[in-house]
């Protein structure tokens, strides 16, 4: 087994941008966000293909053709919990358990979702005054029949999946107050309310110019 990825502190104060699955990245600019630190959820490097960093949680994504081309083609590193990915290029972290964000840099947070992993990711990333901007974090909000920006997934989602979602982000919210890390939830009509502040994208944008 390969030995587990320490995460550098390689992105320190910076603003770390999350694509992750929700249809409303449909509505976005996502043009805007090129030269600026963006982390990719599994299908969602088909749309952002040139971001830094694309991580995947589950080993079965990895085995699908045209989500292995992707990953194959990707500029950027390649990160993921699941240690069934023998290709060497794939860093791997530890898995670790919830509540909470794991302060460990080689481990990272997940159980129900990869959307708390790579928000894990993005704090070993940025520390301290950093800020994390979620965008596709609709809570399983479906806008015209879907429930995701890209082609779903060939195998179902689970009934309940998006409850048991939300109960492992709601650990987290405590653990980026406690790094002081500012969090955005930059989908618009999320479910999600109760998490993180919601703001629109180029609003964010335009405070980070400014700044």
């Amino acid at each position: 087994m390969k030995p587990f990825w320490s995460v550098p502190r390689e992105f320190p104060g910076e603003t770390v941008f999350i694509v992750a699955g929700g249809p409303s990245v449909l509505g976005q600019d996502l043009d805007s966000l090129r030269g600026r630190r963006v982390i990719v959820i599994n299908s969602s490097v088909h749309a952002v293909p040139w971001a830094d960093i694309l991580f995947f949680g589950d080993w079965r994504w990895w085995y699908e053709p045209p989500n292995r081309a992707a990953a194959t083609a990707f500029a950027g590193r390649v990160v993921t919990t699941s240690q069934m990915i023998p290709d060497k290029r794939v860093l791997v972290c530890r898995k670790a358990k919830p509540p909470g964000l794991a302060l460990r840099p080689d481990s990272l947070m997940q159980r129900y979702t990869s959307l708390t992993a790579a928000t894990n990711l993005a704090a070993h990333l940025i520390g301290e005054g950093g800020t994390i901007v979620w965008l596709g974090a609709d809570g399983g909000k479906a806008a015209d029949g879907r429930t995701h920006h890209h082609k779903p997934h060939p195998w179902p989602s689970l009934t309940g999946c998006y409850n048991q979602h939300h109960s492992d982000l709601l650990t987290i919210v405590p653990s980026l107050k406690a790094l002081e890390i500012t969090a955005y939830n930059a989908s618009p009509a999320t479910k999600w309310t109760d998490l993180l502040p919601v703001i629109d994208l180029q609003q964010v944008l335009g405070e980070r110019r400014a700044a």
